[in-house]
C-alpha cells in the first residue's frame, strides 16, 4: 500500500497507515483505517492524479470520535486550521442503533467542489455498536473489552484491504 500523498506548505508528505496509526495509537483502531481509506477516496474523488494541499481541504464528519479526527488531522490538519467541523446529526450514514452518530464526511476544497464519502452499511456488525455502547456506559465484562478490541482490529485489518468501491460509496454533493 502506498501512502497519501499531500502538500503541506508546497512541501511533498507521504503519509502511510502506520504513520497515522503511531500518532494516534491503538484505541479507535477501526476508525483510523476506515478514516485512511475515506481520505484516498475523497482525494481521489476531488483531485484526480492531482496531489492535493492541506490548505485547499476543509472537512464536515459526521463522526466525533477520536480516530477519525486524528486520522483526518494527522493528513489534513484540518482542525489545527478551524476547518474541521463535527455534525453527528448528518443525515446520511445513520447507522448506530443507539445515538445519532454518522459514517459520512464531506470533504471540500476551495473552489467548492465537495464529495460525500460514506461507510457502507454492512461493513460493522450490529455487535460493534453494542459494544460502542458498553465503552461509553463503561459496562464491559473482560471478555466483551477483549472481544470489541479484537473486533477494532480485525475491522481496521479488513478496511485496508478491500477494494474502495466495496468499503465506501463516494458522491459529489
Amino acid at each position: 500500500m502506498t501512502g497519501i500523498k499531500i502538500y503541506d506548505h508546497g512541501e511533498l508528505l507521504e503519509i502511510g497507515f502506520q504513520d497515522i496509526r503511531k500518532f494516534h495509537g491503538i484505541r479507535a483502531y477501526m476508525a483510523i483505517g476506515v478514516a485512511y481509506r475515506i481520505m484516498e477516496a475523497a482525494f481521489e474523488a476531488l483531485y484526480g492524479n492531482e496531489v492535493p494541499s492541506r490548505e485547499d481541504i476543509s472537512i464536515v464528519s459526521g463522526h466525533g470520535g477520536p480516530g477519525f479526527r486524528d486520522a483526518f488531522e494527522f493528513v489534513t490538519r484540518a482542525d489545527t486550521r478551524g476547518e474541521y467541523l463535527v455534525d453527528v446529526s448528518y443525515p446520511q450514514a445513520q447507522y448506530d442503533p443507539h445515538r445519532p452518530t454518522s459514517y459520512a464526511y464531506v470533504f471540500k476544497r476551495q473552489t467548492g467542489e465537495q464529495v460525500e464519502v460514506s461507510l457502507k452499511e454492512d461493513f460493522l456488525p450490529a455487535v460493534f455498536y453494542e459494544y460502542l455502547k458498553k465503552g461509553r456506559e463503561d459496562s464491559f465484562t473482560a471478555e466483551e473489552f477483549e472481544a470489541c478490541e479484537k473486533l477494532k482490529k480485525e475491522l481496521c485489518m479488513r478496511a485496508l484491504k478491500m477494494p474502495l468501491e466495496s468499503l465506501l460509496e463516494v458522491r459529489h454533493v
